[in-house]
């Protein structure tokens, strides 16, 4: 009888350690694909951090264009180099 009760127990262990394998190896999996992801998204708002910082310099850059031409147009002079408005 006690010979039966500790296959059992020694039964039940090994099933709960399968079990625990199992769920530690499908946790594990998910959060190297949670990783992949994370990376992914700092990548991608990376990319868009530096499209801001060129839009955000060429749009100073036309902003100076229009102050060096309002002020040529204040003076009443022609723009040396440009379009003529």
């Amino acid at each position: 009888m006690v010979d039966k009760l500790i296959t059992l127990l020694v039964g039940i262990m090994l099933a709960l350690a399968g079990w625990t394998l199992t769920r530690t190896f499908d946790l594990s999996t998910n959060q190297a694909v949670q990783l992949d992801k994370v990376s992914q998204l700092e990548k991608q708002v990376e990319k868009l951090q530096n499209k801001m910082i060129d839009m955000m310099e060429s749009d100073e850059k036309i902003m100076e264009q229009h102050m060096n031409i309002f002020d040529m147009l204040k003076e009443d002079k022609k723009p040396t180099k440009g379009y003529n408005y």
